[in-house]
């Protein structure tokens, strides 16, 4: 259409109906869909955080159903929580109407002071026979020895007591440091065996023996209960030798050289070495560990010197580095070498070379590290060395003409050095316990160790007695006719025996003496009255016996079946009473058990969405887009809640014979409800969490859409009336195009 020409005033107009045109467009576009930004190219910053600001608020929306499915699990694990405690409220009433239950079973017969009674069943672990008999003291179950008794064998020592023995040695004489058991000895002018052994008894007392034995002094308690005398010979005593010194696992395998002799030994393990080098070396010396030392002691006293060589030497500490560019490195005017900066700016590149760079480099580090470091140089190879061991080898800080990777660093190690003393000639002191015998007491489930040491009658059984009464044992020693006897206590049914050690020795084969127990009188008269005395003091927790006009009537305390046959007059004609056991208590026990099976079957039920909490299934709900903002919710303990795990067992009816066990049970019952009630409150808490969190998500998500619509929502009122006015314009527009087009008509009017 570049052939055809307007006017400018047609064109002025065509142009301002045109923008009027795209603006009425827009307006319509925002009237018809709300929004005053619609795309990118009406306000890309309003666009792009709306769309963030929606895209979130997507995000938490989408979460709000794994929050409302999370809650519906947590109701119903608090449902299956409900119906489980109602369960064991059921289980406690079960057992308390037990409890109140003593619809026991009962017999009536005639019995005379003649008649016997054998009752076996119900909750009597044995059968028993029940007669009256006259009273009886019972017997005491003794042992006596076969012959006279005079304590243990004292031979090889003066009083029977313990014994400090010591080898004598010139090295006493004229001694002042020797103490026994505290008591200071000053043997000052004393010369030979038999006169430091007179001074040593002389200054003791009468609590010890002093003797001499060959070339032994003998120094012995006189209380043979007495542990043997501590003595410190004090200079006089002979020293052994002893070498110790730090193992090292990675440095001592090999050889050692140990007396002048040497032995291969292993490295690794502390524990290696000293098996090995104790096996090689023998009896003469004792090898031992202790964390990582090692101590060769030699077992015979005396001035034997153990040499130990062969160890691992020290190791200097080095460190290397390549220069493969002098000039550059004395240009740069310094290098750290740990942490001691060294200062070439005195240096000349082009003049000076690497030997000059480490004269400098060792100049310095002796001055701040000290003079045991050494710097060479060999063909552009600088060493740093220290000849000490032990020392860390020192750093090499990057730096201009120095080859990086040619840095190589090896700390020094310490010798191992030998540290001990050399033995000392000497006496040396052994030691011997009191003689004594021994052997084991058993009196019915008890026993007790005993030890006899020397003394006379007195002295032996108060020391026998003492050991008896702090044991427990319920019996006393004594000595009858010069025999040793141990009798019980009391009279009762139990075994006493002795065995072990001397036993055999001193009581032969007559180990073993049973007791009896008594027979005490009764306090009833009458024949019927005398047996309800005897069978309620006798076995009260299984049978209840009283007397029925007359007649003797035994109750059965238990839910089993009871037999009891009566010899009425004791000829041999026996009559058998069957009694029937607690039905009604049987019956409470199966309901328990039907109770407990069910809320194992209520735990299992109370799932939702495949998730049960009550099994110990894990529920994660999660809180935000992102998801590091969450909630796992499982049982207390991470375990299921069922039977098991309450601790509640299936019961047999004897488990409800006795009201005790009852009691015990509704303890057990109780411990399980409140275990029970703390999980619901801690659902009951998580559920208060998501709650909220749900609101909260509700709350967020509004004000994120809220946000959005304010940055893209048109305000209707104001575009309609902006329709309004560009259609008055489009209108004025279309009018003043119509006038400028007359103007060229009236030019073709002139033509015509």
């Amino acid at each position: 259409m570049s052939d055809i020409t307007l006017s400018k005033a047609v064109r002025a107009n065509l142009l301002s109906l045109q923008n009027t045109a795209d603006l009425m467009s827009k307006t319509q576009e925002r009237l018809a869909t709300g929004k005053k930004v619609n795309s990118a190219l009406d306000n890309p910053t309003n666009f792009f955080t709306a769309s963030a600001l929606n895209s979130r608020a997507g995000d938490l929306n989408a979460l709000m159903d794994n929050m409302a499915n999370g809650m519906k699990t947590i109701e119903a694990a608090d449902n299956g929580l409900t119906a489980i405690t109602k369960n064991l409220e059921s289980m406690q009433s079960t057992l308390r109407q037990a409890r109140q239950d003593k619809s026991f079973q009962v017999t009536t017969f005639d019995v005379t002071a003649d008649s016997i009674i054998n009752i076996a069943g119900g909750t009597l672990p044995d059968p028993v026979t029940v007669e009256l008999a006259a009273p009886y003291e019972g017997v005491r179950a003794t042992l006596t020895s076969q012959a006279a008794y005079a304590g243990p064998d004292t031979t090889g020592t003066t009083l029977g007591g313990a014994q400090a023995v010591v080898a004598y040695n010139a090295t006493m004489d004229n001694s002042t440091s020797i103490t026994v058991n505290g008591v200071g000895i000053n043997l000052a002018g004393t010369t030979g065996i038999n006169d430091v052994a007179n001074k040593i008894g002389a200054d003791l007392g009468p609590n010890y023996s002093v003797s001499v034995d060959g070339t032994d002094i003998v120094i012995e308690n006189v209380d043979s209960t007495l542990a043997p005398p501590q003595v410190d010979l004090g200079g006089a005593a002979a020293t052994p030798s002893v070498a110790t010194f730090a193992y090292d696992p990675a440095r001592m395998g090999g050889s050692i050289d140990i007396g002048g002799t040497t032995y291969t030994v292993p490295g690794g393990p502390i524990e290696d070495f000293v098996a090995s080098l104790g096996t090689q070396l023998g009896s003469a010396y004792q090898v031992t560990s202790q964390g990582n030392e090692v101590t060769i002691l030699a077992t015979n006293p005396g001035a034997t010197p153990i040499n130990v060589s062969g160890l691992p030497a020290a190791t200097s500490a080095t460190t290397t580095f390549d220069i493969d560019d002098v000039d550059a490195l004395i240009t740069a005017g310094s290098i750290n070498v740990g942490g001691v900066n060294v200062n070439l700016s005195a240096l000349t590149a082009g003049t000076d070379d690497e030997d000059d760079v480490a004269a400098a480099m060792q100049t310095q580090i002796q001055t701040a590290l000290g003079a045991g470091w050494t710097v060479n140089n060999a063909a552009g190879t600088i060493t740093i060395s220290h000849t000490a061991g032990a020392q860390t080898a020192l750093d090499v800080a990057p730096a201009s003409g120095v080859d990086a990777a040619s840095v190589s660093r090896t700390n020094g190690v310490a010798a191992i050095t030998v540290n001990g003393a050399t033995g000392n000639a000497g006496a040396v002191v052994s030691t011997n316990n009191a003689p004594a015998d021994t052997f084991r007491l058993t009196y019915g489930t008890g026993h007790v160790d005993l030890k006899i040491t020397a003394g006379d009658e007195a002295q032996m059984s108060a020391r026998l007695n003492n050991q008896l009464e702090i044991a427990g044992i319920k019996v006393k020693a004594s000595f009858v006719g010069g025999a040793l006897t141990f009798t019980s206590d009391e009279p009762e049914a139990k075994t006493l025996a002795l065995s072990q050690g001397s036993s055999t020795a001193i009581f032969g084969q007559e180990t073993v003496a049973i007791g009896e127990d008594d027979v005490p009188p009764l306090n009833a008269t009458k024949a019927v009255d005398k047996f309800v005395e005897l069978i309620n003091s006798s076995y009260a927790t299984s049978v209840r016996a009283s007397n029925d006009n007359g007649r003797l009537r035994i109750e059965n305390l238990s839910t089993s079946e009871m037999n009891v046959v009566s010899d009425k007059t004791g000829n041999g004609a026996t009559t058998t009473h069957k009694i029937g056991g607690n039905a009604v208590r049987s019956s409470l026990a199966n309901e328990f058990n039907d109770l407990k099976n069910q809320l194992d079957r209520l735990s299992d039920d109370a799932s939702f969405n495949g998730i049960n909490l009550l099994r110990g299934d894990n529920l994660r709900i999660t809180f935000n887009e992102s998801g590091n903002s969450f909630i796992e919710i499982q049982t207390t303990t991470g375990d299921g809640l069922n039977a098991a795990t309450l601790k509640l067992r299936d019961l047999d009816a004897k488990d409800l014979d006795a009201d005790s066990s009852i009691d015990a049970l509704l303890a057990e019952v109780k411990l399980a409800l409140n275990g029970v009630r703390t999980q619901a409150s801690k659902f009951g808490s998580n559920l208060s969490i998501v709650q909220n969190r749900q609101d909260f998500t509700k709350r967020m998500i509004n004000t994120l859409e809220t946000g959005a619509a304010n940055l893209t929502l048109a305000d209707m009122n104001e575009e309609a009336a902006n329709l309004l006015a560009l259609q008055t314009r489009q209108s004025l527009s279309s009018s003043s195009l119509s006038l400028a087009s007359q103007a060229d008509q009236s030019v073709l009017q002139l033509l015509q």
